[in-house]
C-alpha cells in the first residue's frame, strides 16, 4: 500500500498546482479577496480527480458525513465531515481506508486547527465498538494553503502551546503557498 499513497500525494500535489487564484482567495465585490475553505476545497477535488486514474484501488471522497456512523464514533469523531477521504466506500477492513485529508487556510484560529489535528490523530488511532470493527486510517494529512510563510510560523508556534490529544507523529503536514506553486511537505 506503500505505493498507493505515494500516487495519492503525488496528485495531491500536483493539484496543488493547478489551483488558481481565484481558488485561492475568493474575489468578493467591493471588498479585498478572501479564504474561503469550501472554494479551494471544490478546486482542489476537482484537480485532483483530474489526476486519478481508473484503476486506482481506491476512490476519493469528499466531506463524507459521519455522523451516527456505527464504526468512526467517540472521543473527537461524533459529527465529523472529513474534507477527503481516499478509501473503498463500504469496507471497514484495515486496508479500505487509506487516507483522510483536513484543510485549513493559514488564517484559520489555533483552536480550528487544533480541532481539526484531534479528528485526524483519532482517525488514524485504533477505533473500537461493540463488534470489534477497526475504523482507523492509515495516513492522514493536515493540509494548509495561503499566507505564507509568515502565517504558518505563527500557526506553528500556537500548536505547540495547544495540542492536548494531538499526535502529530500520526499526521503529515502539506502547505501550499500560492496558486501556480505545488504544496510541499513541511516539518512540525
Amino acid at each position: 500500500m506503500a505505493a498507493a499513497i505515494d500516487d495519492v500525494i503525488g496528485w495531491l500535489v500536483e493539484a496543488s498546482r493547478l489551483v488558481g487564484e481565484a481558488y485561492m482567495r475568493l474575489p468578493v465585490a467591493d471588498a479585498d479577496p478572501q479564504y474561503r475553505e469550501r472554494v479551494y476545497c471544490y478546486e482542489l477535488y476537482h484537480q485532483l480527480r483530474c489526476q486519478w486514474t481508473s484503476n486506482f484501488p481506491y476512490a476519493l471522497c469528499g466531506e463524507i458525513d459521519k455522523r451516527k456512523h456505527a464504526y468512526v464514533r467517540g472521543k473527537y469523531l461524533d459529527e465529523i465531515k472529513p474534507d477527503f477521504l481516499v478509501h473503498e466506500p463500504g469496507h471497514m477492513d484495515p486496508d479500505s481506508n487509506l487516507l483522510a485529508v483536513e484543510v485549513k487556510p493559514a488564517n484559520t484560529s489555533s483552536e480550528g486547527i487544533v480541532k481539526d489535528l484531534r479528528k485526524l490523530t483519532a482517525l488514524r488511532s485504533q477505533l473500537k465498538n461493540s463488534h470489534e470493527q477497526s475504523a482507523n486510517y492509515q495516513h492522514a494529512i493536515f493540509w494548509v494553503y495561503g499566507g505564507f510563510p509568515d502565517a504558518w510560523k505563527k500557526l506553528k508556534t500556537q500548536l505547540n502551546e495547544n495540542r492536548d490529544d494531538v499526535d502529530l507523529t500520526l499526521i503529515r503536514c502539506f502547505v501550499h503557498e500560492g496558486p501556480g506553486t505545488p504544496a510541499v511537505e513541511c516539518d512540525w
